[in-house]
């Protein structure tokens, strides 16, 4: 006999509902915060509650934001804990509960999810994984605040120097940043002449001297029309936004040395770095994402946890079948992206299924779509049979 227990998680208070196993509620609603004093009361009060019943505990929670991590931490120790997030309690309670919802009400229909068995159970007990998570994700954050202020730096650059990126086509090589630190602005260069240029082109490139580069840049210096408009402004955010850049990019060199060395301890249990294309890093993105591969038991529920699948509307008797709904982990969605990308010019597999899908007129973010969902396959099969990559027999001869 189990004692069903819902605990629906918010910030500072959380609401428990207890059933028995025919779906009736034993004592009123409970309420608990993260406080010990709270918490060590509510299990001395479920302790004495399932002695009384005979019952055996287990406990379901609502993955909510980041409040339901401390709960979690403390019943754990003793208690088997079911997570759902609010999707799964919200497609249960649509089917199952009649009209208002409440705090009370979505406890209640979580300690009924576990009375059905109607969600997937999901596995947080991997601490290692959840930081491995947390590291990946802060990554994802930062590299796109890079990238953000990397297109506004080259859109102010425009301004204050509108030739420079035909000179340096990477503006943010190490000499070119050396460069725009000093003299960002035309005057600048002219006022710094051919001989200091090089001098620290020189120093900034470990002795590459390139008098042409230099000379085509004090060219493009005399010729160029600045803008007058905005100037100031301009050149006061890049030299912010220089300190940004260089902030983040050191941030993001000490995120990776810590990814590497969680995913470095798990690595020789998973096989996901073994297919083609797939680094180490990407790997480990994806396998702090995805966890344990015994949570899917078919390929095409990754795809959905990842938001591939596509979305759906139908209205009388026609479906219309549309792009991905992004439903799921944007940063899976991510890093899938970024291995198909890295992977699809090497990887015996997707190479001749992404070119297939061009070749039949389909848009490149479509393709690269189809090849995500490809891909969850291969790593699905490798993670399942834990085995390394091996390329099919049909491709081998060819």
């Amino acid at each position: 006999m189990y004692l069903n227990i819902g605990i629906d998680v918010s910030k500072n208070k959380h609401d428990a509902c207890i059933l028995n196993e025919n779906g009736e509620q034993i004592g009123k609603f409970m309420k608990l915060t993260n406080t010990r004093t709270s918490l060590d009361k509510f299990l001395e009060q479920i302790k004495v509650i399932s002695e009384k019943h005979g019952a055996e505990v287990r406990i379901g929670l609502e993955a909510t934001g980041i409040y339901w991590y401390s709960l979690f931490s403390k019943i754990s120790d003793d208690h088997k804990i079911s997570i759902y997030n609010p999707t799964q309690i919200h497609a249960f309670a649509k089917v199952n509960v009649r009209g208002s919802k409440t705090d009370k009400i979505d406890a209640k229909t979580i300690a009924n999810m576990l009375r059905f068995g109607n969600a997937p159970q999901t596995d947080y007990s991997d601490k290692q994984r959840l930081e491995l998570r947390e590291y990946v994700r802060f990554h994802w954050k930062l590299t796109n605040k890079k990238t953000n202020l990397k297109k506004r730096f080259k859109r102010n650059l425009h301004l204050v120097f509108p030739s420079y990126d035909q000179v340096f086509k990477n503006v943010f090589t190490k000499t070119s940043i050396e460069i725009l630190s000093q003299s960002p602005t035309p005057d600048d260069i002219l006022e710094m002449g051919e001989e200091n240029l090089l001098e620290l082109m020189k120093k900034a490139s470990k002795n590459h001297i390139d008098k042409e580069k230099a000379r085509e840049l004090i060219a493009k210096a005399e010729d160029t029309i600045p803008s007058e408009i905005l100037k100031e402004s301009s050149l006061f955010e890049l030299q912010i936004m220089l300190d940004m850049i260089e902030n983040i990019e050191k941030h993001l060199d000490s995120l990776e040395k810590r990814i590497f060395a969680i995913w470095d301890k798990v690595k020789d249990k998973h096989y996901i770095q073994t297919i083609p294309g797939i680094s180490e890093f990407r790997a480990a993105m994806i396998w702090a994402e995805i966890g344990d591969i015994e949570n899917f038991k078919h390929p095409d529920q990754i795809v959905a946890f990842a938001g591939l699948d596509p979305k759906v509307r139908k209205s009388a008797n026609k479906e219309v079948i549309g792009g991905p709904n992004k439903r799921g982990s944007s940063t899976l969605r991510w890093a899938l992206g970024w291995a198909v990308q890295e992977s699809k010019n090497v990887n015996p597999v997707l190479a001749p299924y992404f070119e297939k899908k061009i070749a039949e007129g389909k848009h490149y973010n479509t393709a690269r779509c189809a090849a995500s969902k490809k891909l969850i396959r291969i790593i699905w099969s490798v993670e399942k049979s834990k085995k390394p990559f091996q390329i099919p027999s049909n491709l081998q001869s060819s």
